[in-house]
């Protein structure tokens, strides 16, 4: 069994533990916030930065943070540090043979990923995800519980997918674009922009 540190302390750090510790040994948690370690009921030792390998005892290293401009940095951050990104995939999903799987992608328990799907660095699919064939997944994309997207679908970096949100088949969502819980997406949605409901329309208001 693999020694792993897990950059988060919030509910997807909870998540993982729960879905991984069979497989990986957690050394410990890094978080951004410290008030959510005890709360989320986390085992071991609660670290705080700087971190290096020798100092853990690992490089190898998981972002549990939902938050894809969170993670766009800790991968920087920790790569200069040495740290490694291992993909982790649950043994309760199916990724087929001939999909590509970069660093530090993590697919959740019962996630189906479909023939000659791309998943870029550090993606995450949550529980439940599925993933349509030719699908291009853009790095450091958070896919979160339940989403299906359709073949040939186009996720772009840095793209947050709401729980329960479904991508049409052949539709591109663009970079830094955020698509709220239980939309569908039926048309091209634009870089940077928050689309919402059935079908998902343009939301300024939760814009930063």
């Amino acid at each position: 069994m693999k020694n792993i540190l897990v950059v988060g302390t919030g509910g997807l750090a909870h998540e993982f533990t729960s879905w991984f510790s069979d497989y990986y040994k957690i050394v410990g948690y890094l978080g951004i916030d410290h008030s959510e370690h005890s709360p989320s009921n986390l085992p071991g030792v609660l670290y705080k930065d700087p971190v290096t390998p020798n100092l853990v005892g690992t490089d190898l290293v998981v972002v549990a943070i939902g938050i894809p401009s969170v993670k766009v940095r800790i991968y920087d951050k920790f790569t200069n540090l040495g740290f490694k990104f291992p993909s982790i995939i649950h043994p309760s999903s199916t990724v087929s043979d001939n999909s590509a799987v970069q660093e530090g992608v993590v697919i959740s328990p019962n996630c189906v990923v479909s023939p000659n799907v791309t998943l870029n660095k550090l993606s995450y699919l949550n529980f439940c995800c599925g993933i349509g064939h030719d699908a291009v997944i853009g790095s450091f994309v958070q896919i979160n519980p339940g989403s299906q997207l359709g073949g040939f679908s186009n996720i772009g970096e840095g793209t947050l997918v709401g729980s329960g949100s479904t991508v049409l088949q052949g539709v591109r969502v663009g970079e830094k674009a955020t698509i709220g819980s239980g939309s569908v997406v039926f048309s091209k949605v634009d870089e940077g922009i928050t689309v919402m409901g059935n079908p998902a329309k343009r939301v300024r208001a939760f814009e930063s």
